[in-house]
């Protein structure tokens, strides 16, 4: 089972990479008890079902059913194989891992990742240099300090400047010796079709550096200086870049939102680190496109409230609404940052300073509904009755859609006290628009925009019962990965008589694992069964069993290990009877009887 990297030195990075701290950097956690709870990364939910549990070094999602140690959890979160997780954990503690012998798929895979990266930062740096010290970037540069953004910013986010050449990239990649048609791929260069020679992708712009979650270069975001079209370019997907899973400047922000527990969104770049320069730290922004469920799912995996500050024009407003609602189903509280008409955050921050942006724009953040009824307010003329009446009417049925009773009577009063009507009116009113959303299915219309009271989480199916064999083979599996004593004493009784074929692998892999001398540690015998991936779920599932105290008793695991001893003679017995009736068929008599009296005594050890 040995693999690339040393047995010892998969335990050392093991254990020096605490699984709290490592999934703490991608989950919010909250301590329950001895253990901590956050929302799964792996499915969408809005109550927290994903436990991590410190003293065994283990996760566990009762949701999904996700589990595993902290390999297990770097390669799903980061979509690596095992020996890329325990690199990428190894330079998380600082420990220098010997590369031994791959297979040939799997060491071109890692050359060619490898190879993306090193470019992306090599491209990355020279985009910076032009940019800050050669005449190529004189242009971009007075634009950007033009704009107000000092030069410890410009460092910070390591933006740079792609020169208006066809191939100044492609020449520098080429002398070190970066295969053109992988850099193709990587999104560096582009081409025609694929007779033509490659040439630079991004010319003439002010580039933006987009990280992973890791930090590392995997994309870029490119800005023209002018009036040419399109006014942004981002690189395209990748087998490093996935616009959908990212957030620009995330990797930055996380500590500030984690620590404030509430992230600003942005539209843009731009606008993020015009925010970071004046002290907001806690900024991100999608990369390019709308808001994505799964970028959704990302911010609350960090925090549970979200400033939406967005452009004040018609289009920045479909899009708080289209982000708005994603967060809502994703699990957020959501705000709305509400810029004066015409201006965006840096534009406004610019024209009024940080300490102003932050305290009437970020800190006078509406609610979700507040900002709602202010949009339908600026579609009425109000000092027409009619179209008084129409706000009126429409307004309620937004109230209508709130969860919180609360909510809806705090809002019913407002407009009532602000247009002198009723209250008792406004109340029977909205019941009666209520009643007629019921009845039409509004409140389940997943295709209404505005429905933020959805209960998106999925249902779980109730699992049927299991025989009892079953459940004894698999407290048996769980006691021996916490005991080498028990396990012993299974493989003395049981061997590899187990009745499910995962259940007598793991059998297998625990008694090797014990015979070579290894202490009792779950996580450790995770790490043992390395990349085998359906085995590593299923011993995950197990190691996180409830086990309770009584039964580690010897009486308890003697009663386990007789339902499985005897669910294998069983199993013998269906076998060697089916054996018997086709030799029978077949007039084969002293080859039946011999089996008939194999019969006996088997059959008298299972009553």
């Amino acid at each position: 089972m040995a693999g690339r990297i040393p047995e010892d030195v998969i335990e050392r990075v093991r254990s020096q990479n605490d699984i709290v701290d490592v999934i703490g950097q991608y989950v919010h956690l909250k301590k329950t008890g001895r253990n901590y709870f956050g929302l799964c990364p792996f499915h969408s939910e809005k109550s927290p079902s994903f436990a991590v549990h410190p003293d065994k070094q283990l996760f566990r999602c009762y949701g999904c059913g996700e589990s595993g140690n902290v390999f297990s959890f770097v390669m799903k979160v980061e979509g690596l194989e095992f020996p890329e997780a325990v690199y990428n954990l190894a330079q998380r503690v600082g420990i220098d891992i010997p590369r031994e012998e791959s297979t040939p798929e799997n060491e071109k895979a890692r050359k060619r990742k490898e190879s993306m990266l090193a470019a992306h930062d090599l491209v990355a740096k020279l985009y910076h240099h032009l940019l800050l010290n050669t005449d190529y970037g004189a242009q971009a540069r007075n634009y950007l300090l033009n704009r107000q953004m000092q030069l410890a910013t410009i460092e910070e986010f390591g933006l740079g400047y792609s020169p208006d050449s066809w191939d100044f990239i492609t020449q520098r990649l080429a002398k070190r010796g970066f295969s053109l048609s992988l850099m193709e791929e990587a999104g560096l260069l582009s081409q025609k079709d694929r007779n033509s020679r490659p040439f630079d992708r991004f010319r003439g712009r002010v580039m933006f550096p987009i990280h992973n979650s890791q930090g590392q270069v995997v994309a870029f975001g490119a800005r023209t200086l002018g009036d040419d079209q399109p006014k942004y370019l981002n690189s395209p997907e990748t087998p490093l870049f996935n616009k959908s899973h990212l957030l620009f400047n995330l990797h930055r922000a996380r500590t500030q939102i984690r620590k404030q527990q509430e992230a600003v969104l942005f539209e843009g770049y731009v606008d993020v680190i015009s925010a970071w320069q004046v002290g907001v730290h806690n900024g991100i922004a999608s990369l390019g496109t709308s808001l994505t469920e799964q970028q959704a799912r990302i911010i609350r995996r960090n925090t549970e409230t979200v400033i939406l500050c967005y452009d004040s024009d018609q289009a920045g407003i479909e899009a708080a609404f289209k982000g708005a609602d994603l967060l809502v189903a994703a699990g957020c509280t959501v705000k709305v940052a509400q810029m004066p008409q015409g201006m965006d955050p840096d534009d406004y921050i610019q024209q009024y300073g940080g300490e102003r942006f932050k305290q009437e724009i970020l800190l006078n953040a509406a609610s979700l509904t507040a900002y709602r009824l202010q949009v339908i307010r600026s579609r009425h003329t109000l000092n027409d009755e009619t179209e008084r009446m129409k706000f009126v009417h429409e307004a309620l049925e937004e109230i209508s859609r709130l969860p919180s009773a609360v909510e809806r009577d705090h809002y019913l009063r407002q407009i009532s006290e602000e247009f002198h009507l009723s209250l008792d009116a406004m109340k029977q009113e909205q019941k009666k628009i209520f009643k007629q959303q019921k009845k039409a299915g509004n409140r389940d219309n997943l295709k209404d925009g505005w429905n933020n009271s959805i209960d998106s989480s999925r249902s779980v199916a109730e699992k049927p019962m299991l025989p009892a064999y079953i459940k004894s083979e698999q407290y048996l599996l769980s006691l021996m990965i916490q005991s080498a004593e028990i396990a012993e004493q299974v493989q003395m009784k049981v061997g590899a008589d187990f009745a499910v074929e995962d259940h007598a692998a793991l059998a297998a892999h625990i008694y090797r694992y014990y015979s070579e001398g290894y202490a009792s540690d779950p996580a450790r015998f995770i790490s043992f069964l390395q990349d085998e991936k359906r085995l590593v779920e299923k011993a995950s599932e197990l190691a996180m069993m409830d086990v309770q105290a009584h039964l580690h008793a010897p009486r308890t695991v003697s009663d386990y290990i007789e339902q499985v001893v005897k669910n294998a003679k069983r199993m013998q017995i269906e076998q060697l009877e089916r054996e018997q009736r086709m030799h029978e068929r077949a007039g084969n008599t002293a080859e039946a009887v011999r089996i008939s009296l194999e019969l006996i005594p088997l059959k008298r050890s299972v009553k």
